[in-house]
């Protein structure tokens, strides 16, 4: 059984020039509890006084999920996240040769210290934690191996495979995960962000191979362009790998349109599941084997998301999207209506037909009617 962390309040809060509001959180905070996420990482609570409040306030909803607070490898953040009564802390240090030269000057001996007092310090406070090697995918493999067992004999309860800078593809994310698998004996998380927009895929690769628990956020949001997004991935989980879970699929477009109105962020018409065209058929053949079956072109139906398939009315339209529509209008549907309409489609460059189009031709008697080849 795969489990959920959302970090839309975290993650998501990150995504340039995006804040929510603590009553913002509650209600999505509330939302995501509903919809049955696992965990709900709540936020870093040292970085500001309204995080604080919003991350303890959330902890003390009596939500079914566990909540989680982000830290750096310091006992003052630590502190804070207990006093905001989390059920879990997010400790990350990167190890990486790279950044422990470059940014901490620092050696891998002594990060590793840092990083295994403070999970050691959260561990007596009664938390659980979990340790992310931040860039755990570009971190040198023998780096890693020795940061993520000290961390382990050090109490760590899960290990998180970050992929911060959106940088790998789904063979090597699987591959990477295997190993790590076989080499430590802990239960593995995997956190992805979206820059190649390869985050769903290496998600699920990572599922593949052994984690079990994914990082996700509503519509993606997050640094830069953001991480694996919930519905892409809770979708892809349900309908190819038909895991039991109980989600509430059908909140998926409430939870998006919510986050959505909070954040100012649109939603583009093309996003999968939640989109505006994600149910939307325009290609005359489409819609007609849709009308005789929506599978034909439908991975999953609409009705499974809380959403309803429609159809365009363009110049790429076929006499059945046209019936359709007259049908959707209580217009009559005989040939002289399909005819006239057709050849109005047709003709029209740019834009979709609208229902006002249609009373309009349909009342014009003198309308010059065309021969079809």
């Amino acid at each position: 059984m795969v489990e959920i962390l959302d970090s839309t309040l975290r993650e998501g809060e990150q995504t340039p020039g995006v804040t929510f509001s603590v009553d913002e959180k509650l209600t999505i905070a509330s939302l995501l509890d509903e919809f049955g996420v696992d965990v709900i990482e709540a936020g870093h609570p040292r970085v500001s006084k309204d995080i604080f409040r919003g991350v303890k306030e959330i902890s003390n909803q009596g939500y079914k999920a566990e909540i989680l607070a982000h830290c750096r490898a310091m006992k003052e953040d630590i502190d804070v996240a207990r006093s905001c009564d989390v059920d879990w802390v997010g400790i990350f240090f990167c190890v990486s040769n790279r950044r422990l030269e470059q940014q901490f000057r620092s050696k891998l001996d002594e990060a590793i210290n840092l990083i295994t007092d403070a999970i050691e310090y959260a561990k007596d406070q009664g938390l659980q934690v979990r340790y992310t090697p931040e860039d755990t995918v570009r971190t040198e493999y023998t780096s890693l191996i020795k940061v993520s067992k000290a961390a382990i004999e050090a109490g760590a309860d899960r290990i998180s495979i970050a992929d911060t800078v959106g940088a790998m593809i789904p063979i090597k994310m699987y591959d990477l995960v295997k190993k790590l698998k076989s080499d430590l004996k802990v239960k593995l998380n995997v956190h992805c962000h979206n820059d190649l927009g390869l985050a769903t895929a290496n998600s699920l690769a990572a599922y593949d191979a052994g984690v079990t628990m994914i990082d996700v956020s509503v519509n993606g949001m997050g640094e830069r362009v953001g991480i694996t997004s919930l519905s892409e991935l809770c979708l892809a989980l349900y309908c190819i790998y038909e895991t039991k879970n109980n989600w509430k699929l059908g909140m998926l477009p409430e939870l998006s349109q919510k986050v959505s109105e909070f954040s100012g962020m649109n939603i583009s018409p093309n996003t999968p599941i939640v989109g505006k065209n994600a149910f939307l058929h325009n290609a005359g053949l489409h819609v007609a084997a849709v009308i005789n079956n929506p599978k034909h072109y439908e991975a999953f139906p609409a009705e499974l998301v809380g959403r309803k398939r429609n159809f365009v009315l363009d110049k790429m339209a076929g006499i059945q999207t046209i019936k359709q529509k007259l049908e959707q209008m209580e217009i009559a549907v005989c040939d002289d209506n399909v005819t006239k309409i057709m050849h109005h489609a047709k003709s029209k460059e740019k834009g979709n037909v609208s229902d006002s189009e249609i009373i309009g031709i349909l009342n014009n008697s003198e309308i010059q009617m065309p021969v079809f080849q």
